[in-house]
């Protein structure tokens, strides 16, 4: 009753809130009474504030996102009271962007890694994913195409299916998917577990990865402009070929005297023979055919942008252009990207958001032919006529051509075209409503629409395949779609206990239509489609889908100690059946912050320990549409109509795969230096999609249906600790591994076997890994007769294996599994360096444990069967037979290698390798002397990418391919585009 009386005598209390660092009013501050929490404000576009107090005096808490929480005395009745709120840098970088909302560092109860721009721009790229490299534990990225504008494969936690895309989804500034420029990002944010990731549902099957764009941070208008340039060299890692005499040299042993089964042969070389055939001028034809194709290349990256605040806006702006040529003849990429960033106050409780970014992009792709032929034609053949131009090569030239196929690829890359342009649009516009103090309606939605058009042009004048008729197909692709989410959003407090969350729908809708033409007969110096005369082919379809959610999410804390959250998304998709086509993604997840206890207040070694747990479900469905649908092609022509096939079988109940996953983790922070996070998961993916073989008398190979499951489990550990910081010098250190293991449950038949486009296999068993070689193992040489030697495995009875022998016979060896293309643990080590206004970083990045094939080695280490490739230079160590009793020989007799070059673990290489991925080089000028020319800042920097490889890996760089397609098996290495090493000098300004 006296609590009552004395708010009976209440009266209000005005004031006004300003930044510090500007000047400027504050909006959307909240302004409490301390001991009421049922009296609290917000104040205005104009800072202004109004709020009621009990009579005498009060205190009141002034606090915003990004800013120091004041308390502040006050008296009934009070006015004019003037409130300066200043930065809060730590609270800045303890604000995590996670689902749907935005945490502390403190309340986060799931599996999340945050990297700061700082982090990511030691590398120059036109992606994130690239910048990402071994930077974030359990994030595996792999960089299998040095092709200009390539983007790198990425895997969060291993594979967890076997046909659903695998490549984590992106979500830029809280929407998902969008358009954007490395330049424009603020911080990435990657969600691991399902605790993070099941507010995404269906799409979230492969982890989240949350990109961050830039906003304004201060009042007065501020400008970036940064400029870099440099070069790039292609990289060939261990792919050393033979110059001329090395490869004359090596020839000589074909002519070894050695008939298997003779009794006379004298296993000498017969030089008179060999001279005859190969005439000792060839000594002094040496063309170097990688040198001349593949050239350094320039590389330039433009940007500049404008961000500030005034009493209504905040509005950044940014430019950025790009442009990388190709270390491969005729390729390069260039991308124009324009970035604005807008929010206007309207009112204290209005705010409406304004995200536009365009972009455009064109280039030049490549032919994999001419990737070929540039390694493996000899340097016994010049690819230039005397005056230096590319000569044409076919069958009847007159001249000798040495190499097997009489193509010549720098010819070819002159009269060809592979060239691709592009138009990216995403408006944002985002509605937030304080309808309350503690409820918050609001709304996000992106429209997208993008333009792409591929050309692939050969001139009829360029030999091989289309010569003397040409060929041209164009492909055009048009895709548009909307995203939308409206959510309600609450926070409050009541005393000890803080409770937030949301509640709302979403929907997402697009459509993509392909139309496109080819043909060939091609008059010489045209290349439009109305003009080719023979093989004319129009193909065309569409493609639509719709995905409509209901989410949720609660999120308790107790004390700042005491933690829960639990979400739960609902999805329905096109993609199934009507009765099948909704799914339910729950999560919950709980941490206890032990150092907020009072048994460890005084304690000055631990500062800070968490203790995780989470469980949840997300699913997929992205295995394409209509796939539960009985289908017709019609494709096919009966009498000059168009005629139908059966196609698919029906598949009534396909339904989602879903993925089922545990985590406990960790956060231990030592002596305010050292940061510690482990996370121990397991994953278990249930009803995976797949195509199940069905019997002969049905007709039709495969089915799609739910079947099987993959468990996924590891442990992940990242240290961050700053070793010494002083004044002068400042030594920081970023540490993560990745132990991750794949294994398959529950399929349909013991063994499912998939091929590759060069009969290498991998098979799919209960109990054995994801992407397992399976083929023979190669033992090496027969000493006696030089004859490559496999393993033939003896089975008892019961099938169970009893002893090993070697054979020479190909058909007799045990075809067996032999390693998987997965790694067992993956990481990043990277140091950072300051002394004064000098710093240096270093990062690098490890992978051990996978198998990669080089299938390179097929043809360049090929024991003479292709006498007119160019070979690889052997290892240390390799030697070729050379007569009986030879038992240093490694590889097999060029007149006894039957079958040699077949699939076996002969070409089955350890993929391990640690990488020095970047070393940065900066210098910050003094603050007096920037000054001094109208500078904020100005440094200047030296970067060098993919600095060093060491590997044993022999044959190209070891990152292959971690993603099955028609042309391409994980873990096959096969003539890529190398990757680069690029050195660059960046120079920032800001003013």
């Amino acid at each position: 009753m006296v609590s009552l009386q004395a708010f009976s005598q209440s009266s209000r209390v005005t004031g006004r809130v300003m930044s510090l660092a500007d000047n400027l009013p504050v909006a959307g501050v909240s302004v409490a009474v301390k001991d009421h929490p049922g009296n609290g404000a917000m104040t205005d576009v104009n800072g202004n504030f109004s709020v009621t107090v009990p009579a005498g005096k009060s205190t009141l808490i002034v606090s915003f996102v990004g800013y120091t929480t004041q308390q502040v005395d006050v008296t009934a009745g009070q006015t004019g009271v003037q409130v300066t709120l200043a930065a809060d840098v730590q609270q800045l970088n303890d604000v995590v962007v996670v689902g749907y909302s935005s945490k502390k560092q403190s309340e986060l109860t799931s599996a999340v890694t945050v990297v700061s721009s700082n982090k990511l721009k030691d590398v120059t790229a036109n992606n994130v994913g690239t910048m990402l490299q071994g930077k974030v534990a359990g994030l595996q990225v792999v960089n299998s195409s040095g092709a200009p504008g390539s983007t790198p494969e990425i895997r969060l936690r291993g594979v967890s299916s076997v046909n659903a895309n695998q490549n984590p989804l992106f979500v830029v500034d809280g929407i998902i998917g969008g358009n954007y420029d490395p330049n424009d990002v603020e911080s990435v944010t990657v969600l691991k577990d399902a605790a993070s990731t099941a507010l995404y549902g269906s799409q979230a099957n492969a982890g989240v990865i949350i990109v961050t764009t830039k906003k304004a941070k201060q009042g007065q208008t501020k400008f970036e402009a940064k400029v870099s340039a440099g070069f790039r060299t292609a990289d060939f890692g261990k792919m050393n070929l033979m110059n001329s005499n090395e490869l004359y040299d090596y020839q000589k042993e074909f002519y070894r005297d050695y008939i298997v089964g003779a009794s006379d042969n004298t296993y000498k070389i017969d030089l008179n023979k060999f001279y005859a055939e190969r005439p000792l001028t060839l000594r002094n034809q040496d063309y170097d055919w990688a040198g001349e194709s593949f050239k350094a290349a320039p590389m330039y990256n433009f940007y500049l942008s404008a961000a500030g605040r005034t009493e209504k806006n905040d509005y950044y702006v940014g430019l950025s252009y790009y442009n990388e040529k190709g270390t491969f003849l005729n390729t390069k990429y260039e991308r124009v990207n324009l970035r604005a960033n807008s929010t206007y106050h309207f009112s204290k409780k209005l705010d409406i958001t304004n995200n536009i970014n365009i972009s455009g992009s064109q280039g030049k792709s490549y032919d994999y032919m001419d990737v070929y032929y540039s390694f493996l034609n000899m340097p016994w053949d010049n690819p230039y006529d005397t005056n230096g131009n590319p000569i044409y090569v076919d069958g009847n030239s007159t001249f000798k051509w040495w190499s097997r196929d009489k193509i010549n690829p720098i010819h070819t890359v002159n009269n060809s075209d592979h060239s691709y342009k592009g138009f990216d649009l995403n408006y944002d516009l985002g509605i937030n409503y304080r309808i309350t103090s503690w409820l918050t309606f609001a709304s996000t939605n992106r429209i997208a629409a993008a333009f792409n058009k591929g050309v692939n042009f050969v001139s009829p004048l360029a030999a091989g395949t289309y010569h003397g008729t040409g060929y041209l197909d164009e492909l055009n692709t048009l895709n548009y779609g909307i995203v939308s989410n409206q959510l309600f959003k609450f926070d409050f407090r009541l005393g000890d206990h803080a409770i937030s969350g949301f509640a709302g729908a979403a929907f997402e809708g697009g459509q993509t239509e392909y139309s496109g033409a080819s043909g060939k007969g091609l008059p010489e110096g045209l290349r439009v489609l109305n003009v080719v005369s023979s093989n004319q082919l129009v193909n065309g379809y569409l493609d639509k889908a719709f995905l409509q959610s209901l989410l949720s999410q609660v999120n308790y804390n107790y004390k700042e100690k005491y933690f829960l959250s639990a979400s739960l998304r609902y999805d329905g998709s096109s993609s199934f059946a009507p009765s099948k086509q909704y799914g339910t993604f729950p999560s919950v997840s709980g941490a206890w912050l032990l150092s907020n206890e009072d048994f460890l207040a005084d304690n000055n070694i631990i500062s800070n320990l968490k203790l995780r747990a989470s469980y949840g479900v997300t699913g997929t469905q992205d295995i394409g549409a209509s796939r539960y649908l009985g289908l017709y092609s019609l494709t096919t022509q009966y009498n000059s109509v168009v005629g139908a096939v059966p196609y698919q079988l029906e598949s009534p109940n396909l339904t989602w795969e879903s993925k089922h996953q545990v985590n406990l983790g960790a956060d231990i922070g030592l002596f305010k230096r050292v940061n510690l996070t482990v996370d121990v998961y397991r994953n278990n993916t249930k009803n995976l999609l797949l195509q199940v073989s069905q019997p002969l008398s049905v007709g039709f190979e495969t089915k799609w249906e739910n079947a099987g499951n993959v468990i996924n489990k590891g442990i992940e550990v990242g240290i961050n600790s700053t070793n010494i910081q002083n004044k002068n010098f400042e030594w920081s250190t970023d540490f993560s591994i990745n132990f991750n293991s794949n294994k398959l449950y529950g399929l349909p038949s013991s063994i499912v076997k998939t091929s590759g486009t060069w009969s290498i296999s991998q098979i799919y068993r209960n109990g054995g890994n994801l992407y397992e070689f399976y083929m023979p193992k190669w033992l090496g040489v027969d000493a006696q007769t030089g004859a490559p030697v496999w393993e033939k495995v003896v089975y008892d009875s019961e099938g169970k294996a009893v002893a090993s022998e070697k054979t020479s016979d190909y058909a007799q060896a045990t075809i067996q599994e032999v390693g998987s293309a997965l790694p067992k643990f993956q990481g990043g080590f990277n140091n950072s360096f300051r002394y004064k206004n000098l710093n240096l970083r270093v990062s690098t990045y490890f992978n051990y444990g996978n198998k990669v094939y080089s299938n390179n080695l097929t043809f360049m280490m090929n024991d003479g069967h292709e006498p007119y490739y160019n070979q690889i230079k052997l290892p240390d160590g390799a030697k070729v037979w050379s007569g009986p009793g030879d038992t240093q020989a490694t590889e097999p007799s060029p007149q006894n290698s039957s079958n040699s070059t077949a699939t076996s673990t002969r070409y089955l290489r350890d993929g391990s390798y640690f990488t020095i991925r970047n070393i940065a080089l900066s210098y910050t000028l003094p603050k007096a002397w920037a000054k001094r020319i109208n500078m904020d800042g100005i440094s200047v920097g030296l970067t060098a990418d993919n600095v060093a490889t060491f590997s044993n890996f022999l044959g190209q760089d070891p990152q292959t391919t971690i993603q099955p397609s028609t042309y391409a098996m994980p873990g096959v290495s096969d003539f890529k585009y190398p990757n680069n090493r690029q050195y660059l000098l960046t120079v920032n300004f800001n003013f």
